[in-house]
């Protein structure tokens, strides 16, 4: 499918934050993923709890990879309560703090010693709307903010990308945020720490940066995949949740004056959508076999309420998006083979 404008995707996607209590219900058909691995980040709540509840109740074995453990068990426990007790083999949860580039090692260290069959879904849903006060910079020096919702994510892919099966998807839970994000921040920005080079920013316009690079990543997978395993299939894609009843900017300490954007997210919660809704496009992209997700080229795109949508990585220079890589890799230590 041709991407529409720049100008109008963004108005149209960012309509649905306001509206999308008002829009059609989006319905995934119900897909048999006997056999199929997948691995959600940040699965014990929102829209990461959604997507591995519904692919649990498809009947993959699934593992929650969460950093809280205390509260990944209980998600795993209600899980198995909701998709019946036969599923109890295989959902799993294994511990993983992706603001950390030594536990993102760790985990998949652990992962792949578990699982003897390849990881067929890959979601990269974990990330964070701002960082605790006093801890914006993470112990390795990375902006908390840009560690968690991102880098951990590059770190993590480059780590797995051997053992994805064929016809395997890569999704990323990104925002419509992504549209106010700037791709070249990081070029000015080392390691995205604001506070560790004297400058302000406010949680709102780093959020938005690491979701715009999130875009750009699927993007930029889609294309290494091609190139470097044309044989296999895999497929990456990044998609917007909308405005979802989740947690997520329950502990952002914005207020109207310092962050008006999160502030006034946070107050309006009663038009967010419900999380099934709010994950619908996430769980069509990991399970669907529509030609417009999976066929030829049509890979590496940003989807919103499962319309494919233009970004401004599409309009971004191949230099630009090349130098994005290169920084990722210094950053995060990963080594693509």
């Amino acid at each position: 499918m041709a991407p529409g404008s720049l100008l109008w995707d963004t108005a149209a996607s960012s309509f649905g934050i306001f509206a999308g209590r008002l829009l059609t219900e989006i319905h995934v058909p119900p897909t048999d993923l006997t056999g199929k691995t997948a691995v959600v980040t940040g699965a014990n709540s929102g829209i990461g709890y959604s997507l591995a509840l519904s692919l649990a109740k498809r009947n993959a074995t699934v593992y929650l990879a969460c950093r809280n453990t205390t509260k990944g068990d209980a998600a795993v426990k209600e899980i198995v309560k909701q998709a019946g007790e036969s599923s109890s083999q295989r959902v799993h949860l294994l511990e993983l703090d992706t603001s950390s580039l030594k536990s993102v090692r760790d985990f998949a260290q652990t992962l792949l010693s578990s699982t003897r069959t390849g990881i067929d879904i890959l979601v990269h849903n974990a990330g964070i709307s701002g960082a605790p006060q006093g801890q914006e910079v993470t112990s390795e020096g990375l902006g908390t903010i840009y560690a968690t919702n991102f880098l951990g994510s590059f770190l993590l892919t480059s780590l797995l990308e051997k053992h994805l099966s064929n016809n395997a998807r890569v999704i990323f839970t990104t925002s419509t945020g992504q549209y106010a994000g700037n791709l070249k921040r990081l070029f000015e920005m080392p390691r995205m720490a604001p506070q560790a080079s004297g400058r302000k920013l406010s949680d709102s316009a780093l959020y938005s940066d690491t979701k715009a690079f999130q875009v750009a990543l699927a993007r930029l997978l889609q294309e290494r995949f091609d190139k470097t395993y044309p044989e296999k299939h895999f497929i990456s894609h990044s998609f917007s949740p909308g405005y979802t009843q989740t947690a997520i900017f329950d502990k952002t300490t914005s207020t109207v004056s310092t962050d008006p954007a999160f502030w006034a997210l946070k107050a309006a919660t009663a038009i967010a959508l419900p999380l099934e809704q709010g994950a619908a496009t996430g769980l069509w992209l990991a399970t669907t076999d529509d030609e417009k997700v999976v066929g030829e080229g049509n890979g590496g795109a940003f989807w919103d309420r499962c319309v494919r949508r233009t970004t401004a990585v599409d309009s971004m220079s191949g230099p630009d998006l090349d130098r994005l890589w290169r920084v990722w890799e210094e950053d995060s230590g990963a080594k693509w083979s």
